[in-house]
């Protein structure tokens, strides 16, 4: 560290610098030796764990989404470098083939169709939409396709009784996917500036730790 001295009425008489931290700067670098990438390696498995947890959070302040279905759609993985078993860096990806299904975004059936709320605080109306249960056993907002055939199917009701009835092809509802979710408005800016202090800070902290450790 540099200051400037000063004696009496202001004047300047010369420059100090501080030697003993110049010193105490090489003496750690010598101690560090070549663990620098060993600590940014950590770092980066450390932001791979976590960025996944920050995205999940930013995302659910704004959408009216529950905590399992966003990691359930999302996936954060280290990257290599190409040739390379170093680690460079955290890839998080979002599930993007298909949308999440209207019902999970606090979907109720109503006399108009199915209402929902995609983001806090706002609910919508899907009108003529209604909740049926499909063939794989799971409930859906689904929505009859304007036009299609109709065919007859047979049916036993809740008496045993055989029943007959013509079936229209139905189509489910999905919103946003979690890809769209994570690419909306500033939030890859957001989450970058927290995957670069979290990488800063937690090289910082290996670094002071091994140093406290073998000097």
């Amino acid at each position: 560290m540099a200051r400037v001295l000063r004696e009496r009425h202001g004047r300047t008489t010369g420059v100090s610098f501080d030697i003993d931290g110049t010193a105490a700067f090489g003496r750690d670098m010598e101690l560090l030796g070549n663990r620098i990438p060993w600590f940014q390696e950590r770092a980066i498995q450390t932001l791979a764990r976590r960025l996944s947890v920050e995205a999940r959070r930013d995302i659910q302040a704004e959408y009216n989404i529950t905590a399992t279905r966003v990691r359930n759609h999302m996936r954060a993985t280290v990257v290599r470098g190409e040739g390379s078993a170093r680690l460079t860096g955290v890839r998080l990806t979002g599930q993007w083939k298909r949308g999440i299904g209207l019902l999970n975004f606090s979907g109720r059936q109503t006399r108009k169709g199915v209402t929902y709320s995609v983001y806090r605080g706002r609910r919508q109306l899907e009108a003529h939409a209604f909740i049926a249960r499909m063939k794989s056993g799971n409930l859906h907002a689904v929505q009859r396709i304007p036009g299609a055939k109709t065919w007859k199917r047979t049916y036993t009701d809740r008496k045993g009784k055989q029943r007959e009835r013509m079936d229209q092809p139905l189509d489910v509802l999905y919103r946003s996917t979690v890809a769209q979710m994570l690419a909306k408005g500033r939030r890859p800016e957001r989450l970058l500036d927290y995957s670069r202090n979290l990488l800063r800070a937690d090289v910082e902290r290996q670094i002071g730790s091994y140093l406290r450790n073998h000097r």
